[in-house]
């Protein structure tokens, strides 16, 4: 006699059915994803400690790298000011705003040694914020932008460290710039979403002899985000943006690099470099390195979020390019259009070779060019004669 299975039994052989050729096919696909894009699992530890670590900007990995890799930034040396002390000329006051309220075009404040509790909001045109000694801002914000928020024309800052800035919208700064012409000298600024973010018409930004470490949330905050005007950058440090954040990105209609090192390491980052619109940008004399878990192939992206300037250029020369993304690495990657560029005299350390070999020097690693081995890197860069080797 035979015997028919109820439809609750079938519906039970169904789900099992079900489940169980579903797990193969997503364990295919994991796998398949593992195999052919080695990167994925980078991005997939990285989502998944959001959930285990509330966001942890201070993974012990890049950490680690970054003491041996990099010297620890140090405030310029003085002893002329008392510590905690605020001052302008010969004026003294008990609280930061209150000196910030005080200034006027021309003035000088001055802040003696200490870790400073409070924001800072700077109204005046024309007016420097300056530390004598190891001034440090610990992250307290105004306005939920940032911890200094400068909204006057023409501001210098200046041997200034600043860190753990957070704010609701994800891009807290440690500066905040919405007025025009900046000048950032000697600064650290780190562990924070954002390092500096301007506003559309910064007028001349000039950054240099700074350090920017660890920054970045979310894909939309940076290590600095330049809204436009020029950007100048020379003899400063770039590390390990993180959150998909760029260590870089600007909209400036002129960017100029200069003996910087901007490096990945082992961070999360998206691009070493964006400038989103195009424009003219110069990159010269300088360390560039992708790092294995880098989330974005593109060392520098140009115009990828529209062409908005009539004069339209990339030159990259004389750099040391090391690209160590676990994935494939593209060094230039362009908006539509034909853009004029030069590419020359780099040395390129790659496991693939790149487009511009004909004019640049191409090493398939780091032990066929004579350097060290990763994550160490090298401050200066003319020449393989600059590079210590293992």
């Amino acid at each position: 006699m035979l015997k028919f299975s109820s439809p609750a039994d079938l519906f039970k052989k169904f789900l099992v059915n079900y489940f169980l050729l579903a797990g193969i096919v997503v364990n295919l696909l994991l796998v398949g994803s593992l195999i052919h894009y080695p990167n994925f699992r980078h991005r997939l530890e990285y989502k998944a400690s959001f959930f285990l670590d509330d966001f942890d900007f201070h993974k012990k990995e890049i950490a680690d790298e970054i003491t041996a890799t990099f010297d620890h930034w140090h405030p310029l040396k003085t002893n002329d000011q008392a510590p905690q002390s605020i001052s302008i000329g010969n004026r003294r006051f008990s609280d930061l705003q209150s000196a910030a309220n005080a200034l006027q075009p021309g003035d000088i404040l001055e802040l003696g040694e200490g870790v400073y509790s409070t924001p800072l909001i700077i109204r005046q045109p024309h007016v420097a914020v300056i530390g004598k000694g190891h001034v440090v801002f610990d992250g307290k914000t105004a306005e939920d932008k940032g911890t200094i928020i400068a909204k006057g024309n023409d501001f210098l800052l200046k041997n200034i460290e600043c860190k753990g800035v957070k704010v609701a919208n994800y891009n807290g700064s440690c500066l905040r710039f919405e007025g025009r012409n900046l000048t950032v000298e000697h600064v650290y600024f780190h562990h924070s979403e954002q390092g500096i973010l301007t506003g559309d018409e910064p007028g001349t930004v000039t950054i240099k002899d700074s350090r920017f470490e660890q920054l970045g949330r979310n894909g939309r905050a940076h290590g600095i985000y330049i809204g436009g005007g020029e950007l100048h950058i020379e003899d400063s440090l770039f590390i390990a943006a993180v959150d998909e954040g760029h260590e870089i990105k600007s909209r400036a209609k002129v960017t100029e690099i200069i003996n910087t090192v901007i490096a990945s390491l082992t961070s999360h980052d998206s691009r070493l470099i964006d400038i989103s619109n195009g424009g003219w940008v110069s990159i010269r004399d300088s360390i560039l390195e992708k790092g294995p878990g880098s989330v974005n192939g593109d060392v520098i992206g140009y115009g990828l979020e529209g062409m908005h300037s009539d004069h339209n250029y990339i030159e990259v020369k004389n750099n040391l390019v090391i690209l160590e993304r676990s994935g494939l690495s593209n060094l230039i990657h362009t908006g539509s259009g034909q853009i004029a560029r030069n590419v020359s005299t780099n040395i390129i350390i790659s496991k693939d070779e790149p487009h511009y070999n004909d004019v640049n020097t191409w090493f398939k690693n780091r032990r066929e060019a004579g350097l060290q081995k990763y994550p160490y890197l090298p401050t200066k860069t003319m020449g393989l004669g600059m590079m210590d080797t293992e």
